[in-house]
């Protein structure tokens, strides 16, 4: 197969590229010039090849940045194809050349630091962001190919890595943070942050402190909701409350198939302002937490609320949960 160069790089450097992928050695060369002696089939008749442009000339990267280029004196090109797994990211990355990219098959989603997102699908063309951080994602079933052409300097990577970007301006509001600790609002509440522990489900720890932070109204109600539950033999018990950004980001990045589950870094979460409170049920005369239809991190229908399964009287404990947290002004998630 012929791989086409589009017509991106300067002239020197496209006939590089054109040569490379006729014959990439010696044997294959020398086949190649044997085989240019001898007239193809039907060569008179065969008229004008075939082209097919995979991207037009361009003097910007898909995120606008003016192209550039390396020195041609010291410019190397190489080409190779690249198999991202479902599930599976690329990693937050910049190019310090210049990369031009064809989806072969599959659907790619990628973010750019600071410019949102954007899904590429099989059969569009790109020539990528050079120092706009990225990060790609297989959110489908079948792997994703992709041909990379990469043209850049001499002994420098064509990729490096970076750091996720920080939280996007405006996420955090207009009113002022009133963040308070909740146990200093009802000391009655029972606190075991499971992101400051290991009993997760990243299995690592992600807090440096066990501390649930809520803002003043949140942690009023939920001890106006610890009052319900105690007058029913009942505490609450909290499991996640202040989550920083950062945590946020971490879980969208590293757990692409939990994300109908997750919270959108470029939106942030109620977990994110404060306002959002995970938290189970303890009895009060053995001190034991009563069972619930699912456990804490539970990426399956039996955390939803409405699920069915379970006994009744994990179910009936769920419910009586949900009606004190209403009562108060919380809503389910």
């Amino acid at each position: 197969m012929r791989v086409l160069c589009p017509r991106l790089l300067p002239p020197a450097l496209a006939a590089a590229v054109l040569l490379a992928t006729s014959g990439c050695t010696a044997a294959g060369r020398a086949a190649g010039m044997q085989a240019s002696r001898r007239p193809l089939p039907g060569a008179a008749e065969a008229g004008t090849p075939v082209t097919t442009v995979l991207l037009e000339p361009t003097t910007t990267t898909t995120t606008g940045e003016a192209v550039a280029w390396p020195s041609p004196a010291t410019a190397t090109i190489s080409s190779r194809e690249v198999t991202i797994a479902p599930g599976q990211t690329t990693g937050w990355h910049r190019h310090p050349g210049v990369v031009f990219g064809r989806v072969l098959s599959g659907e790619l989603e990628v973010e750019y630091a600071g410019r949102g997102r954007r899904v590429l699908h099989a059969g569009e063309s790109i020539l990528e962001s050079q120092q706009v951080a990225h990060t790609g994602t297989n959110l489908g079933t079948e792997p994703v190919r992709i041909l990379v052409f990469a043209v850049g300097a001499e002994g420098k990577p064509m990729s490096v890595k970076t750091q996720p970007p920080s939280m996007p301006a405006g996420l955090g509001g207009t009113r002022a943070a009133d963040l308070v600790e909740a146990t200093a609002v009802d000391p009655r509440l029972r606190v075991d942050l499971r992101y400051a522990g290991t009993d997760n489900f990243t299995g690592r720890v992600l807090y440096p402190v066990s501390r649930a932070l809520l803002q003043r109204p949140a942690a009023e109600a939920l001890r106006r909701a610890n009052d319900r539950a105690h007058a029913e033999g009942r505490g609450l018990l909290v499991l996640d409350a202040y989550r920083p950004w950062s945590v946020t980001r971490m879980f969208w990045d590293a757990y692409p198939m939990h994300r109908a589950y997750l919270a959108d870094p470029l939106e942030g979460s109620r977990h994110n302002r404060g306002c959002a409170v995970d938290l189970t049920v303890v009895d009060l005369a053995t001190g034991k937490e009563v069972r619930m239809p699912s456990g804490y991190d539970d990426f399956s229908e039996r955390a939803h609320p409405g699920w069915q399964g379970g006994s009744a009287a994990e179910r009936a404990e769920r419910d009586r949960l949900r009606g004190w947290m209403e009562a108060e002004g919380f809503s389910v998630h």
